[in-house]
């Protein structure tokens, strides 16, 4: 599985002042979220492991790259399922594709109960219906490769049904039913002053005739209205994340920049304010 990283994460105003360590256990620990598959949940007893500090993890909360959850003690990533694959579909397509790999050793290796006479169809003292070398040949060389190691290999059926979903070659006009609306709602959410249907015009005027899978249109259609509005001078949203040190926070608790500090009490309301605005 990967853990992705967006192209513009060097100039981001989030992350381009991150220390390296901040950086470094952003990072780690979000190859480990993906691996794991907990959605973006990192426990604090983790943080260690990835050689994170104090420090490190208070400067991912300040920058809302990280949200506290005291109830299960520790940090969620900030909007996982917006870049990240879902964990229930990653296992699924984990287990589909084992089960397809065993399903073709079985077809693949499968051994005869009983041959054509009658008699059990075992290869005592046979590779392949041929004799085995004794343990050390006559020569003295070791036996390691005379017996290949079955490797399951997947047929063709196999590889279409658990690749079809990804590899898919649609048109511009079906991925507008299938695919655009949660890109849409992402770059309006971006460029809420980007006019999304003269900018898809565009777009399918030059790529007209064009079949690619799902995932390379959504790709190019992100990028496609980024340098449309960089052209055309439209700025990027800015969404506000409440930190513990925010005036949000500290107007709600009755504090100011002098009195503010990172306790439970801000963390939490700076938690349910970005829960509410979401």
């Amino acid at each position: 599985m990967w853990f992705k990283v967006d192209d513009s994460f060097f100039s981001n105003p989030k992350t381009a002042m991150l220390s390296d360590g901040a950086t470094a256990l952003w990072l780690r620990s979000g190859s480990w979220s993906a691996q794991q598959l907990t959605d973006g949940f990192i426990p604090a007893r983790m943080v260690p492991m990835f050689r994170g500090s104090d420090d490190s993890v208070r400067e991912l909360c300040d920058v809302g790259l990280w949200e506290r959850d005291d109830e299960r003690d520790g940090y969620w990533f900030h909007d996982w399922s917006d870049y990240q694959p879902d964990g229930e579909e990653v296992d699924a397509l984990r287990r589909k594709r084992s089960e397809a790999g065993k399903r073709g050793a079985d077809r693949r290796w499968k051994r005869k109960t009983v041959d054509e006479n009658g008699k059990n169809g075992k290869t005592y003292g046979k590779c392949h219906g041929k004799p085995m070398a004794n343990a050390w040949q006559t020569d003295g060389k070791s036996m390691a490769n005379s017996c290949p190691v079955p490797v399951p290999v997947p047929d063709k059926k196999e590889k279409e049904e658990y690749s079809s979903s990804f590899s898919k070659e649609t048109s511009a006009d079906e991925y507008l039913e299938t695919g655009r609306p949660e890109a849409d709602r992402q770059i309006s959410g971006q460029y809420p002053n980007l006019d999304l249907t003269d900018a898809w015009g565009a777009f399918m005027q030059h790529h007209h005739g064009e079949t690619r899978t799902v995932n390379d249109w959504t790709r190019l259609w992100k990028g496609w209205c980024q340098r449309r509005a960089n052209m055309s001078g439209i700025p990027p949203s800015k969404r506000h994340i409440h930190t513990w040190q925010c005036e949000h926070v500290l107007q709600a608790l009755g504090r100011n920049k002098e009195t503010a500090t990172p306790d439970q009490q801000a963390c939490q309301m700076a938690k349910r304010l970005n829960k509410e605005k979401s």
